[in-house]
């Protein structure tokens, strides 16, 4: 059994790390070291790992792993980033669960997220040969780490590579969209560390492959089966609108959330439901339809309709202040402020009056991806949408905004 090692490009100051942790593991079984940079990247690097720079110009992370599955000779790849650090015998504990369990296609550590000095530990479970059970739950990648992961490689030849028009959440997709022809087995005793170091995530690749998954598979005996199908079956499909709709919230896919909260209200009106939907409208910046929503007819008490009237108020007038602060010039006040307006409201208009504040500062590209995270919340605000295709070409990003479009447009859903 042999083994090639594929390192992604991220934080090319953290790579010396990795390698230095690398070379305290047992690398007997290690064909080759692939890494997706360059050869510049490593050249001041004292290390006795012989590594294949592979020297990958596309940012696209599923581009990249594809590259190295049809590179790697080892009969195994191990999927690693710059950003990582293994334990001095994570290798070797890998390499032996691969022993003990044969058919497991997958072999996933626990993982330690690091960020300004923090860590968070993940302890995952064992999915073996139960695998589907990441469906329940709907959000994949809190069930295993993207990297530190043992991949056979006749498994993709199998299966093929990564999607690359996933190329942010790659491995998950391949994973959601294979759960009936992939085994995964968990390294109980392993441990990998992550250093974090960006702080903007892509959440239209998280929302666009939950969507296509409730597509895929069956709802009744696949993704809800504790739903009480049978007694009450319009609840039982209210209750998986609602759970997929907050599901889509967390990743600020509002539109595609308000989309499955109609639905889920249409099918067995309550108050859950319709109080997300009131919150997906408030995050969009749709503020009259969320206000339209406040009526007795539609289940609410009076004193419930005064609070949210009042809350939905008092977000108008924050914004409208903020707005007015830009126009007085009063640009590094609101930056200074940043944090406590974030904590405050996480709306589309909000997002959008950051990007402006970054665009007169002439930072296009923070500019850029505020635009970006505000389309992501509510592509139908016509204003928002046009700031960020003005930006984009400046920077030659018009293909990603047009993919972004494409990802978070709403599709027709079908119940299995």
């Amino acid at each position: 059994m042999s083994l090639s090692i594929f390192i992604y490009k991220e934080d090319v100051s953290k790579l010396e790390k990795l390698l230095n942790s690398l070379e305290e593991n047992d690398l007997s079984s290690v064909k080759e070291v692939l890494y997706s940079g360059s050869k510049e990247d490593i050249k001041d690097i004292d290390t006795s790992i012989p590594i294949i720079p592979l020297d990958i110009k596309s940012e696209n992370k599923a581009f990249a792993k594809n590259v190295a599955l049809s590179k790697a000779q080892g009969d195994y790849i191990l999927l690693l980033s710059s950003n990582s650090v293994l334990e001095d015998t994570t290798v070797e504990e890998l390499l032996e669960i691969i022993n003990e369990v044969s058919d497991a296609d997958l072999i996933y550590p626990n993982e330690v997220l690091v960020q300004d000095e923090e860590e968070i530990v993940r302890n995952f479970d064992d999915l073996y040969g139960r695998e589907k059970l990441i469906l329940h739950t709907l959000s994949i990648e809190e069930n295993l780490p993207e990297y530190g992961i043992l991949i056979k490689k006749d498994t993709f030849n199998k299966l093929g590579g990564f999607d690359e028009e996933f190329e942010d959440f790659d491995l998950y997709k391949f994973l959601y969209d294979n759960l009936d022809n992939i085994k995964l087995k968990h390294s109980d005793l392993s441990f990998v560390e992550y250093h974090l170091t960006e702080d903007f995530i892509d959440t239209s690749y998280r929302s666009k492959a939950l969507r296509d998954t409730v597509q895929k598979y069956d709802w009744k005996t696949e993704i809800f089966p504790y739903l009480s199908w049978d007694k009450e079956e319009n609840s039982a499909l209210a209750t998986a609108y609602t759970f997929i709709g907050d599901r889509l919230s967390r990743y600020h896919d509002f539109l595609n959330a308000s989309e499955f909260y109609r639905k889920a209200l249409f099918t067995f009106h309550n108050k859950l439901s319709l109080q997300s939907l009131i919150n997906s409208y408030i995050n969009m910046g749709f503020f009259s339809e969320a206000k339209k929503l406040l009526s007795v007819s539609q289940g609410l008490e009076q004193k419930e309709i005064k609070q949210l009237s009042q809350h939905i108020d008092n977000i108008q007038k924050f914004v409208q202040s903020l707005e007015n602060s830009v126009k007085e010039g009063k640009t590094g006040e609101i930056l200074i402020a940043s944090q406590d307006i974030i904590n405050f409201y996480q709306g589309a208009p909000v997002y959008n009056l950051f990007g402006v504040v970054y665009y007169l500062m002439r930072d296009l590209e923070n500019a850029f991806k505020f635009f970006y995270k505000a389309v992501i919340i509510n592509p139908l605000e016509q204003d928002i949408l046009q700031n960020l295709v003005d930006v984009a070409k400046q920077l030659g990003k018009e293909e990603k905004v047009k993919n972004l479009i494409f990802r978070i447009t709403p599709t027709k859903e079908k119940v299995s």
